[in-house]
């Protein structure tokens, strides 16, 4: 299991449908808006591909979507290997 913490940074515009599409999407937990266009998640995945996967969708398929920005992750597995995972 990798838990990662993400600031999804977002047009302010856009930001209150992108809560709440992410809000939809299993394993991703928002826990607020700071400063207008950056959105706090938490996401808890299987594997390292799933991490990946979820990262790329949400910068691909949301409107409004500037980047995806991890800010921590932990891992039953090794750390490093995540990271490499997800850049």
């Amino acid at each position: 299991m990798i838990i990662a913490s993400m600031i999804i940074k977002a047009l302010p515009e856009n930001i209150d449908e992108v809560v709440l599409k992410l809000n939809d999407i299993p394993n991703v937990t928002t826990y607020g808006v700071h400063k207008e266009e950056n959105i706090i998640v938490l996401i808890e995945a299987d594997s390292e591909d799933q991490l990946k996967d979820l990262a790329k969708y949400i910068n691909s398929e949301f409107e409004g979507i500037l980047g995806t920005y991890p800010t921590f992750i932990g891992s039953d597995q090794d750390v490093e290997e995540a990271l490499k995972s997800i850049n």
